[in-house]
């Protein structure tokens, strides 16, 4: 069913949204196409349709109110490339191979793979560079736009100035749009296809092009940016709000943001509209989602991700609309960015018995009449805590930079690349920055963190969690080996401060049991080698100083 019918069958009825279901209707016949639509860094409350009233997201809204919105979906890993792993294979981090943003997938068998194998015609626009062909997720796409591409292709003009917007200037979105209306367009009519658009703009920096950005009172932020630009090693002052340089303009940047993903949503109305104008979206089933969320201090972390399993960055939109669909439906149940690929072969019609996924199967909560879900128990971790100057993180750093342990005062860090060996000692309490070595007033100190590092490689000290619908429980890495865990109730306390596993002690131990299940089989980080082109990468995005 086309989308504009959908969209003409959920309208404004005095004030709320009509929600049509395909109660008593047959079985409508499996979808022939499939869309999938992704954005970077868009938290799952970002929007309109989570009961957010400062956003304006009405083509979002719409959209999702269409299908079946799941509002509790977490990402497994939240960084780029781990978690679109995972989208693109329904495989936890562990299988696939990525684990960290920019780290390649392996071996497994892609979606794209899978429907080209099918007969489908894959194409794909990614405007993020940890998100393609050098990560391997550009396999079974016969057409992949990059981000290189991208840059190419619009000479520049995709970087926006820090103080003004500019019509000439457009953002990445009107790029991906641009560009995923010409490579669908070119797809023959005749064979089914799969498209896969990875938008970009809320990523930090929030720069949205005019109009959006104008009337936006956020001098503050351009002024974060403007310090962030001029002293990119100290950017970590930014993400660990150092001197409170990032909290003070919170408000700031949180109206950028959500104008990113106002804009966004626009681009992405507009993609429909076109596609719908061309006739593609018949028979067509569209997923929307995002590869994770964005921290506004939740955890300590400001204007990133990846650090932390607070759900800030690891809950996100996950909606499916199309035939096979109820329209206007919730699902208020536990799923993953695993479960996409079996939920689409599923609704596709493609299920083989042969493809491996972690992922479950969610097409039987997709009808009018789908229950389930309640106590289902999803997983994630977290990435590397990049900024060394985090230091409530017992391990801090990528190896081609500076890699710390991090004690209650002291950080003690090697430079491997420039002096594999030679540690320097901080003093990060009186020196937040980490620029003066202490270590020869303090060699206690280095012996103890020395003896700490044996527990905790560089990469390795990360968080870890199992949750339902309702309760979380989290893992924290000790400085002396192994893990404290607490319990949230997640209705109560959204910002996960408050430990309730003596008031739930039977909740504590299933999730208990089944995080152990989980973590068992997590790798060790790999030995890492300089990456000169994945390291500009990083650059690129502020990953590294």
């Amino acid at each position: 069913m086309a989308v504009r019918h959908l969209l003409r069958r959920v309208g404004l009825v005095a004030g709320g949204w009509l929600a049509v279901t395909l109660a008593g209707c047959a079985d409508p016949p499996a979808p022939r196409n499939l869309l999938l639509i992704s954005v970077d860094t868009l938290r799952a409350d970002a929007l309109g349709v989570s009961g957010n009233v400062e956003a304006q997201t009405p083509h979002l809204d719409r959209l999702i109110s269409s299908g079946t919105y799941f509002t509790e979906a977490i990402a497994p890993i939240p960084r780029t490339t781990p978690a679109l792993g995972s989208l693109l294979t329904g495989r936890w981090p562990q299988h696939h191979g990525s684990r960290d943003v920019g780290d390649p997938i392996g071996a497994v068998a892609t979606l794209a793979e899978i429907l080209r194998g099918h007969g489908f015609a894959n194409v794909a626009v990614s405007a993020n560079s940890t998100a393609g062909p050098k990560q391997g997720l550009d396999r079974g796409f016969a057409s992949f736009t990059t981000y290189e591409d991208l840059e190419e292709l619009y000479a520049g003009r995709l970087y926006a100035d820090l103080t003004a917007a500019s019509p000439d200037n457009p953002g990445w979105a009107t790029a991906v749009t641009d560009q995923a209306l010409e490579r669908i367009a070119e797809l023959p009519t005749e064979e089914p296809y799969f498209a896969w658009l990875f938008y970009f703009d809320p990523h930090f920096l929030y720069r949205p092009p005019t109009p959006w950005q104008d009337g936006v009172e956020a001098e503050g932020c351009w002024q974060l940016y403007a310090h962030y630009q001029a002293n990119r090693r100290l950017a970590g002052q930014v993400f660990a709000d150092i001197g409170g340089v990032a909290s003070a303009v919170r408000d700031d940047c949180l109206r950028l943001y959500r104008a990113e993903v106002s804009y966004t949503d626009d681009e992405i109305g507009r993609l429909l509209a076109a596609l719908e104008d061309q006739g593609r979206l018949d028979e067509t089933l569209i997923v929307f989602t995002a590869d994770h969320g964005e921290n506004f201090g939740e955890g300590g972390l400001f204007y990133e991700h990846g650090d932390n399993v607070h759900d800030a960055g690891l809950r996100v939109p996950l909606a499916f609309i199309g035939p096979g669909v109820a329209a206007g439906r919730r699902d208020r149940g536990a799923v993953s960015l695993v479960d996409v690929m079996p939920t689409v072969l599923s609704l596709l019609g493609l299920q083989d018995g042969e493809t491996v996924t972690d992922g479950e199967n969610l097409a039987p909560r997709l009808r009018s009449d789908g229950v389930g879900g309640e106590d289902r128990i999803v997983f994630a971790e977290s990435a590397t805590a990049i900024w060394n100057e985090s230091v409530e993180h017992v391990t801090t750093g990528r190896t081609w930079w500076r890699v710390c342990i991090n004690g209650p005062r002291y950080s003690l860090c090697e430079i491997p690349e420039e002096a594999p060996g030679k540690y320097r000692l901080y003093d990060h309490v009186t020196d937040p920055n980490l620029t003066q070595d202490v270590a020869a007033d303090h060699p206690r100190e280095v012996d103890v963190l020395l003896a700490a590092w044996k527990h905790w490689p560089p990469e390795s000290a990360r968080q870890r969690s199992a949750r339902t619908a309702e309760f979380k429980l989290v893992e924290y890495p000790r400085l002396t080996g192994g893990y404290d865990d607490e319990l949230y109730h997640l209705p109560t306390d959204a910002e996960e401060t408050t430990d309730v596993r003596q008031r739930y002690p039977r909740v504590y131990e299933t999730l208990r049991a089944a995080l152990d299940e989980w973590t068992s089989v997590l790798p060790a980080p790999p030995p890492r080698q300089p990456d000169p082109e994945l390291e500009a990468d990083l650059r690129a995005l502020g990953y590294v100083p």
